[in-house]
C-alpha cells in the first residue's frame, strides 16, 4: 500500500463496501481497494454518511473485506472515534484486521459527510494530537500501515481552500503521517494547486460538481497519489429501475429480460453469473473437497482409521 501511494504515477483504487466488491476489484487487475465510510453507510446500514456506525462495526467490515482479497485494503476510519485513546484503539484494530491503512479526518464530532454543510473541525492541537496517536500506535504494532490525514478545512465553517492548504502543511510537518488527502475541493485547478502547495504524497476527492476526472496522465502530473474509483452507482441505479419496472408491471418479465441479457455474456470475460466467478471458494471446490475427503471419513466411521 505504501508504494502505491509513493509511486511516480496515480494509483486508480477502486472504492466499494463488500467482499464482494474487493473480489471484483482485484479480478479486474487493480492493485488496492477501498473500503467507503459513506458507501458503507448506505450499503451496511441503509443511512446517511454521519457517523452512525461504531468503530466495532467498520473494522469488521473492513477485516471480512480484507480476508476475501490479496491486494492491500485501504479504509475510511471518520474521526477515530474518540480522544487520542480512541484513535490509538482504532489504530490497532484496523491492523489486527489486515488492513493495510486507514485515514482520519480533522472533524469536530458529530461529523458530517464530506462538502456537506455544518462541517466543523477541530482545533490544530487536537488535530495534531489525534494523528501523532494513530502515528504512534503504527509504529508500535506495524511500521508499514499507511495513515493517511484528511482535512476537511475546504467545506467546514469559514474554510476554503487557504485553509485547508494550511492545515494540510501542518499535518505534514507536525506529524509522521505518510499522506495528506484534501476533501470537497470544488475544481480540478484548486485541486492541482492544494498538491503543488503540500510536500510529500497527497491526494483529493473533488466535490461531485468538478467535472470531468482528467486523465491519469494529467492527475499524475498534478502530483495525485491516488484516485478513487466510485463503481458502485450502477449497483444502486440499474438495481432501482430494474425493481421499479417489476413493481410497476406487476410482473416478472423484467428480470427475466434482464437475465437474457446476462446469458448473452456466457463464454466471454465479462459473464460473472451472479458472482459464482468471482468468488474465493467456489461450488466445485467444494465439491472436490468433499469428494476427496469422503473415503476418509468412511474409512473412520467403519473403524479403519488410527485411533
Amino acid at each position: 500500500m505504501r508504494a502505491l501511494f509513493t509511486s511516480k504515477e496515480t494509483t486508480l483504487m477502486p472504492f466499494g463496501v463488500l467482499p464482494l466488491h474487493a473480489r471484483m476489484a482485484q479480478q479486474a487487475g487493480f492493485q488496492a481497494f477501498e473500503v467507503s465510510g459513506g458507501y458503507s453507510s448506505f450499503w451496511l446500514a441503509g443511512v446517511a454518511d454521519v457517523g452512525y456506525q461504531t468503530m466495532t462495526e467498520i473494522v469488521e467490515q473492513a477485516a471480512r473485506v480484507a480476508r476475501s482479497v490479496d491486494i492491500p485494503v485501504f479504509c475510511d476510519a471518520d474521526t477515530g472515534y474518540g480522544g487520542p485513546v480512541n484513535v490509538q484503539r482504532t489504530t490497532r484494530a484496523f491492523i489486527d484486521a489486515g488492513v493495510a491503512g486507514i485515514h482520519l479526518e480533522d472533524q469536530a464530532e458529530p461529523k458530517k459527510a464530506g462538502g456537506r454543510g455544518g462541517i466543523r473541525l477541530v482545533s490544530d492541537a487536537e488535530a495534531i494530537g489525534r494523528f501523532a496517536a494513530a502515528v504512534e500506535e503504527r509504529d508500535r504494532r506495524d511500521p508499514d500501515f499507511v495513515l493517511v490525514a484528511r482535512t476537511d478545512g475546504y467545506g467546514a465553517a469559514g474554510g476554503g481552500l487557504d485553509e485547508a492548504i494550511r492545515r494540510g502543511q501542518l499535518y505534514r510537518e507536525e506529524t509522521g503521517v505518510d499522506v495528506i488527502f484534501y476533501e470537497g475541493l470544488e475544481t480540478w485547478e484548486e485541486i492541482e494547486t492544494a498538491l503543488r502547495e503540500t510536500p510529500g504524497p497527497a491526494y483529493a476527492i473533488p466535490h461531485r460538481n468538478a467535472g470531468p476526472t482528467p486523465s491519469v496522465a494529467e492527475m499524475t502530473r498534478m502530483g495525485q497519489a491516488i484516485q478513487i474509483v466510485p463503481f458502485l452507482l450502477p449497483g444502486v441505479h440499474e438495481v432501482w429501475n430494474l425493481l421499479r419496472a417489476v413493481a410497476d408491471s406487476g410482473e416478472l418479465k423484467p428480470v427475466d429480460d434482464y437475465r437474457a441479457y446476462v446469458e448473452s455474456f456466457r463464454g466471454t470475460d465479462a459473464w460473472v453469473g451472479a458472482g459464482e466467478a468471482l468468488l474465493g471458494i467456489t461450488y466445485d471446490e467444494v465439491a472436490e473437497l468433499e469428494a476427496r475427503l469422503a473415503p476418509i471419513a468412511a474409512d473412520a466411521t467403519t473403524g479403519g482409521g488410527a485411533a
